[in-house]
């Protein structure tokens, strides 16, 4: 009963399993804070106004600005100088010794002249704290925190600080009559106190997040250069700026708001009435606050989206200064102090804390401080300056109506920064992208000692010789000897040949050869394109294209899914070429899920270049399918599971299935961003499937913020891995190994077959083979029946025992099936004289070259990182 309830409660909070302790110490974290908060508001707030009055708060407004100059010039020095949690510390210290000192000097009766000024000193240090203490706490979690976690987790911190300020504001009101206004500070005081050991906790507790898989273990800079930076992401991001407007002028609207209020509210009632009321507003207010982000602001986040959300504040404002222009009186300004402290704190700040993920990530921390720090004091400069002039001026309506002017602005400028959200999420994921493409980093670095042995080396003959001068970066065109022999056939039967010394000139004397009549050496052209060096296999690609018959698409398709992505890339190119008769081809390419997802990534790129009108008309039905295949796949590897420890090949297959459903969903993506409904691919995909939880959290952002809601249904629980784990059934487990069998995917079929020989007897077993034993089954599923039928006489373990002993090994367990199948072709069972990765299948040990893992590792980029990951102990590797 107590696990269900549990369940029931996480579900309707979107809360994973195991999250209560961190949600429940950072939201005390922030309880704690918005309760000091909400005490010194409602109690300064009352002092304030009852003491001065809210005529002079245009005065506020003007000298805030200096005060957060101040501030943000300390805290963004401090901030790059030392560590968020040292500022943590140092708030803390710093509202315990302001509200000692308030404490004080409220206390001591100081003579009238110097009433004013304390009160207003009273004021501007609220003002300061309000900003302060925000931005402290959103910058303090979102270190710990991705997107994706923010998006379902912030809303709840929201929540905690929301029922801390409406406490701090209740206890104000309750004790308004018989407590003074100055022991208001003090409890202040006493409260952030009881806050720091809760902030020792947290950071002993909780590891920090890297922005970016660039920014792991080193530190980016010191304090002036990160300061430049901040400056320099100003002038180089568009999304910057205009959010930095946002702010600005929403905080023009809240003062404006906050002085028309102020002004009605304070009619006819001394300090403690005011004290009394503003406690019950705030503690009104923030309760409205706490069920907005308990159960409405997640719901409006994933309904709506993070870009449409950000419309709900302007219109709220326009709403409350056109109420003040129709009518005005309490009931206008009731609606502006909601407006103010409970959607623009429930509903806008959160929605501005996952708008802040788009802002440059290298320097996102001191530049959200600079941008918070100065746009809303410039703002309260601005309105202060106004209002002063606007009191002997203009009367309250003639305001209200400036301010629907004002909030007709901020809509305009959300607009702007809706359609720059996007393009500033997928920058930041290139920022944090391994820049792979910069030649000067990956080229080795060679001590003049090595480089003249390879130079001796360059100038030899053979194998070695072009190796030592391709690293060398040297000119690689050899002018070889003419092959003996015209004919293409001989030239083809030689390009075969595994060794390289043999192919010397080959790929030069077919292409001197070849004509478009040659259309039958395509096949076999085509086939031999993994195995050739990349000039080599470049000269093919481009006599392929020289060819030109649409007819051999297919064969050109089911040999590209072996090759290289830069090689891929090449043959799109290439088939773009054909022009509109290469159409139907390309088409049935696409829609033949019986190819690789490569494959038909390549027929959908050249086919949109050729026709993007058939493209298009095909595009709703492919990723719709494609989904619901992703969703089939996850659903019987969730089965399969429940039974893997009753067989080996039962484990592998439910592997396969879930990454042929990661591979369903790569395609997607794909597809959607050849259809321009995503941004660019590579980039999504390499931060889609980064290990560090804020890049992969960027990516799912960038996704969602720019599908139709019809994918993002079925996209959506995919991404973040919400699969329901079936009741498993006999009956289903045979027909899941029926459909593998069936399905036309080697490796799946090999898995099952191996399933089905176990689990039935001999006769029964042949029975289910003669339905999917065709003309064009695939060759490795032949032979692997053959071998555990015990007909081809093998000795040596079987490709599926290398398989699972590939899959499970420590340096390369982590790629793919395929790329461990494509691996386990080079294996072994004598050990070789070159560096090699060893293992072991059913007791027999073999080896696997490290130079045949490198030319698996060309095609399979997940094996490349795997790889790469082995070598290199940071934290978020590959």
């Amino acid at each position: 009963m107590g696990r269900k309830l549990l369940d029931l409660v996480n579900r309707l909070f979107r809360l994973e399993r195991g999250e209560w302790p961190r949600l429940i110490q950072f939201g005390l974290f922030g309880f704690l804070l918005q309760m000091g908060m909400g005490v010194g508001f409602s109690a300064g707030d009352a002092a304030f106004l009852s003491n001065v009055g809210a005529d002079r708060l245009p005065l506020v407004f003007m000298l805030t600005p200096a005060v957060m100059l101040l501030y943000t010039v300390l805290f963004s020095y401090l901030l790059v100088r030392f560590s968020i949690d040292r500022m943590v510390d140092l708030t803390l210290a710093a509202l315990v010794a302001g509200g000692v000192a308030f404490w004080a000097l409220i206390d001591a009766g100081l003579p009238p002249q110097w009433q004013v000024p304390l009160y207003f000193a009273v004021k501007l240090y609220l003002a300061m704290w309000y900003i302060a203490l925000y931005s402290l706490f959103w910058n303090y979690t979102d270190a710990y925190f991705a997107i994706q976690d923010a998006k379902r987790l912030f809303p709840l911190f929201a929540a905690f600080c929301a029922l801390g300020t409406a406490c701090g504001a209740m206890l104000v009101s309750v004790l308004a009559e018989r407590v003074a206004v100055q022991d208001f500070f003090l409890l202040w005081a006493a409260i952030a106190l009881a806050t720091a050991p809760l902030a020792v906790l947290l950071r002993r507790r909780w590891s920090q997040i890297a922005e970016s898989d660039s920014d792991l273990d080193e530190e980016t800079g010191d304090a002036l250069s990160q300061l430049a930076a901040v400056g320099r992401a100003f002038g180089r991001s568009r999304y910057t700026m205009v959010f930095t407007l946002v702010l600005f002028v929403t905080l023009l609207m809240t003062n404006l708001a906050e002085y028309q209020y102020s002004m009605v509210l304070q009619e006819g009632r001394d300090e403690a009435a005011l004290a009394s009321l503003f406690g019950t507003l705030y503690a009104a207010a923030n309760l409205f606050n706490l069920v907005t982000c308990l159960f409405v602001f997640n719901r409006l986040v994933a309904r709506l989206g993070v870009r449409n959300v950000a419309f709900i504040q302007p219109l709220t404002y326009f709403a409350v200064f056109g109420w003040f222009f129709l009518q005005g009186g309490t009931g206008a300004a009731l609606a502006a102090f909601f407006a103010y402290h409970g959607v623009l704190t429930s509903i806008e700040y959160n929605n501005q804390n996952l708008l802040f993920n788009a802002v440059p990530s290298q320097v996102k921390r001191p530049l959200r401080t600079v941008m918070e720090g100065m746009a809303e004091p410039l703002a309260s400069l601005v309105s202060g300056g106004f209002l002063i002039y606007a009191a002997s001026q203009v009367d309250m309506r003639e305001l209200s109506g400036i301010g629907i002017i004002v909030g007709a602005t901020l809509i305009a400028v959300v607009v702007a920064l809706r359609q720059l959200y996007p393009s500033a999420m997928t920058a930041n994921m290139r920022k944090g992208w391994m820049n792979f493409g910069d030649r000067s980093v990956l080229a080795p670095q060679f001590e003049p000692e090595a480089k003249a042995l390879l130079a001796k080396a360059a100038a030899g003959e053979g194998e070695e010789a072009q190796i030592a001068a391709r690293l060398l970066d040297a000119d690689t065109a050899r002018s070889p000897l003419p092959p003996d022999g015209s004919d293409i056939d001989a030239l083809l039967a030689r390009l075969a040949q595994d060794d390289p010394t043999q192919r010397i000139g080959v790929t030069e004397a077919i292409d001197r050869l070849a004509t478009p009549e040659d259309v039958h050496i395509v096949p076999a052209l085509a086939r031999c394109l993994p195995r050739l060096h990349r000039d080599e296999r470049r000269r093919m690609i481009r006599l392929l294209g020289r060819i030109g018959d649409s007819e051999t698409i297919p064969d050109i398709l089911e040999a590209a899914a072996e090759l290289a992505p830069r090689a891929r890339r090449a043959i799109a190119t290439m088939l773009t070429g054909l022009g509109e008769t290469a159409i139907p081809r390309l088409l049935g390419g696409l829609r033949d899920r019986a190819l690789p997802y490569r494959s038909r990534a390549i027929a959908a790129r050249a086919l949109a270049q050729n026709s993007y009108a058939q493209f298009a008309a095909n595009l709703d039905r492919l990723v719709i399918g494609e989904l619901d295949e992703a969703s089939r796949l996850n659903h019987a590897a969730s089965l399969l599971d429940v039974h893997g420890r009753t067989h080996r090949s039962i484990a592998l297959l439910a592997r396969a299935q879930r990454e042929r459903a990661e591979a369903a969903i790569d395609f997607v993506l794909e597809l959607l961003a050849v259809g321009g409904l995503l941004p660019n691919f590579d980039l999504l995909i390499v931060s889609l499937h980064s290990a560090n939880p804020k890049v992969r959290g960027n990516a799912v952002e960038a996704i969602e913020s720019s599908i139709d809601r019809q994918y993002l249904c079925r996209l959506g629980p995919l991404l973040h891995g919400e699969t329901q784990i079936p009741q498993a059934a006999a009956r289903d487990l045979d027909q899941i190994l029926g459909q593998a069998l069936g399905g036309g995917q080697p490796l799946e079929m090999i898995l099952a077959a191996d399933v089905l020989h176990a689990r039935l007897d001999g006769g029964t077993f042949i029975q289910k083979l003669q339905d999917v034993i065709l003309s064009g089954i695939p060759e490795a599923v032949r032979c692997h029946v053959l071998g555990i039928m015990q007909i081809d006489g093998a000795v040596q373990p079987h490709a599926l025992d290398l398989l699972a002993a590939l899959a499970d090994h420590p340096e390369v367990g982590g790629a793919t099936l395929e790329a461990l199948g494509a691996a386990a072709q080079g294996a072994t069972f004598e050990r070789p004289e070159s560096r090699a990765l060893a293992a072991m299948a059913g007791g027999t040990p073999f080896w696997i070259a490290y130079r045949d893992l490198g030319e698996v590792a060309a095609r399979f980029p997940e094996l490349a990182l795997v790889l790469l990951k082995s070598q290199d102990d940071r934290q978020y590797a590959a």
